[in-house]
């Protein structure tokens, strides 16, 4: 006879973010049955029956891929009940992604949603100064779509490893590309060279991610075709988006400066063909916190910048590559 009583007396408390979590776990292990005896009479309803909540839950690991990193989470009061927030990197996702969880006061599952993560990432490494010498990893000049440490300047920063990644493109007229951008070919930044941002270890390569038709990202391989590079300092550098086959280094090799590693491409979850660029504590990004990555001797809106870090809407190219290009310009011919 106490049996239903200790029940509703545990469901009336509020949950934990260890049953949490467990929730969650079955979401992405296909398991409904947890999430049907823990639903709301409503959510119940709502659904019809416990196939009708599995297939609310296949939508949403549709939707998200795979989790790779739990970022942060949070138990919230909110309306006389809780909720359950987990930022995440997903595979379907280029940036973070927050799972909310909806509880009653009596601790059953009310709704589940999802949607962008918004805030930036924890860091603990936000006074790190740069210790390798680095230079922009091409010759430009590119726009910097994202590039700043505040979400409103870099969507990148609620994922740690991208927290003070940047994305660029290479901008002409009216756009980035000419005709109807339907081809990669159209975009001005496709094919461009890649360059090794300072003197290192090749120690990670992928160069066979099909190049995306514009527009339409393929989900699964975050940064499609990539380079990563040792610098010996503890700081690596992670080149992505690269165009498939274009990689020209294998790991093991040793990079110089300056050096062509790739040409750019459209792969991973990419919309259209750009580099996306982050410095990292590690060689693996899942496992990595991103670096402020300090640049040498650039041009920013056409003024020299001695050290610094590209910001959303700058136009920004190599200094001593410009500087060349000026010279040439102002020689004589045949000098």
């Amino acid at each position: 006879m106490f049996v239903p009583a200790l029940i509703s007396l545990v469901l009336a408390q509020a949950p934990s973010l260890k049953e949490s979590r467990a929730l969650v776990d079955d979401l992405y292990a296909a398991r409904s049955g947890p999430m049907w005896k823990r639903a709301s009479v409503a959510l119940k309803t709502k659904v019809g029956s416990e196939a009708g909540l599995g297939q609310v839950m296949a939508a949403t690991r549709n939707s998200l891929g795979r989790e790779v990193r739990v970022i942060t989470e949070s138990l919230v009061d909110a309306n006389g009940g809780t909720l359950y927030r987990r930022v995440s990197a997903v595979t379907n996702w280029a940036r973070g992604m927050e799972l909310e969880l909806a509880f009653d006061a009596d601790g059953r599952l009310t709704g589940m949603t999802t949607r962008p993560a918004v805030k930036e990432a924890p860091t603990v490494t936000a006074l790190h100064k740069t210790k390798t010498p680095l230079r922009l990893p091409f010759d430009g000049p590119w726009y910097v779509l994202w590039g700043g440490r505040k979400y409103d300047d870099n969507r990148h920063t609620p994922v740690p490893d991208m927290r003070y990644a940047m994305d660029v493109f290479i901008v002409k007229g009216p756009g980035t590309f000419q005709g109807s951008g339907g081809r990669n070919e159209d975009y001005w930044a496709w094919g461009q060279p890649m360059l090794a941002p300072a003197d290192g270890v090749v120690v990670a390569v992928e160069n066979g991610v099909p190049d995306n038709v514009p527009n339409q990202p393929r989900p699964g391989v975050l940064y499609g075709n990539t380079v990563v590079i040792d610098h010996g300092t503890g700081e690596f550098s992670l080149l992505g988006h690269l165009q498939k086959g274009s990689v020209s280094v294998k790991v093991g090799d040793r990079v110089v400066a300056g050096q062509q590693v790739a040409r750019c491409g459209n792969s991973g979850m990419s919309t259209e063909p750009h580099l996306h660029y982050q410095l990292m504590d590690d060689a693996e990004w899942t496992k990595a916190q991103g670096l402020p990555a300090q640049f040498r001797g650039y041009l920013a809106n056409g003024r020299l910048v001695e050290t610094g870090e590209p910001l959303r809407t700058q136009v920004v190219s190599h200094a001593a590559v410009e500087a060349r290009r000026e010279t040439a310009r102002e020689s004589p011919a045949g000098e």
